[in-house]
């Protein structure tokens, strides 16, 4: 990423591309105008409203922090109308600016000419996708009544209402980094069958992460669970779909299957969209799929995973940083 653009906002980066465009793609530069003034003004609205965590007293109510993880609790997440109008504008401020950069990074492919602001778009469009990600995650936490403590949701409920109340910054909390960053690299990493262990991915990935994941992999890398979800993580297949593999392998007494096996087993539409390629878009709805997976053997009380690796991550990254606030706190009040 060049270093003139380490740190910009959208206008900073508008700026420095849209006359570039202009000179090369003034076709498109009419559009990229047309999309900037609409960012603009949906950015203007979300900054209009009241902040998330503005107290307000009216004749509806009083409306505070604790009140607003009470809706949480009582109402989940994804009821738009029952949270503030700030959230809702945010959101589709975050899908407009997914669509921009989608179409920027089109325009830049495309000519050679302004190949220099491709890695910075790309960048911040995965960023984007990837916020939104987390932000499913965290709402699935938040409403689990019946696998989390009324602690541990309070703590997603509140990094929840951050990500919303910063929609137009990169602003989210100090440890997520470490889930945005897991994404990334499984971009990077093609899942190879062969013996269906894993391995290889595995250590693949682990060495293009930070120690974080490291931690995480000693204190519950023998947990059933977070190994079955690592493993549809890796392999970009459902619980399911392994496990039948396995027992094929097996019967059949095989040491190793490919992409043509798959193929036979479950048709193409088992290897689904290539998640490895440059659309980040490929890795929100890998996850979306793994999600509904879970929600559906939650149901069912079919075996496998009951949470995705992204949710596993998250709950043992809140717990921890809690325990690190907490550390400080008392070592700070000590004599």
């Amino acid at each position: 990423m060049p270093a003139s653009f380490t740190g910009k906002t959208d206008e900073d980066l508008f700026e420095l591309l849209m006359p570039a465009i202009r000179r090369v793609e003034p076709h498109a530069y009419e559009n990229g105008v047309r999309m900037q003034h609409s960012l603009r003004l949906l950015s203007d609205a979300f900054h209009s409203y009241p902040s998330v965590f503005a107290e307000e007293v009216s004749i509806y109510g009083s409306r505070s922090l604790e009140t607003l993880v009470e809706a949480l609790f009582r109402d989940g997440s994804r009821h738009s109308v029952l949270l503030p109008t700030k959230v809702a504008v945010g959101k589709g401020l975050v899908i407009a600016r997914i669509n921009t950069y989608g179409f920027l990074l089109k325009i830049c492919d495309s000519s050679q000419a302004l190949a220099e602001y491709y890695p910075v778009l790309q960048h911040q469009w995965e960023f984007l996708i990837f916020s939104l990600l987390i932000e499913n995650v965290y709402q699935t936490i938040v409403e689990s009544i019946d696998r989390y403590t009324a602690a541990q949701r309070r703590l997603a409920a509140i990094d929840l209402l951050h990500l919303w109340e910063h929609r137009s910054d990169r602003n989210v909390p100090d440890y997520a980094p470490v889930i945005l960053d897991l994404w990334r690299v499984r971009k990077r990493v093609a899942p190879v069958f062969g013996t269906m262990l894993g391995t290889r991915e595995l250590l693949r990935i682990s060495s293009l992460l930070e120690s974080t994941w490291y931690t995480f992999l000693q204190e519950y890398g023998d947990d059933t669970e977070t190994i079955q979800s690592l493993e549809e993580f890796i392999f970009g297949l459902s619980y399911e779909q392994i496990s039948r593999i396995r027992a094929e392998m097996d019967e059949q007494e095989i040491t190793a299957v490919d992409r043509d096996d798959l193929v036979r087993l479950f048709g193409y539409s088992a290897l689904g969209a290539e998640i490895e390629n440059a659309d980040p878009r490929e890795m929100y709805r890998f996850y979306q799929r793994r999600a509904q997976e879970v929600g559906r053997r939650i149901v069912s009380g079919c075996p496998g995973p009951k949470r995705t690796l992204e949710e596993i991550l998250l709950v043992y990254l809140l717990h921890r940083n809690s325990q690190e606030t907490t550390g400080a706190t008392l070592a700070h009040s000590a004599p």
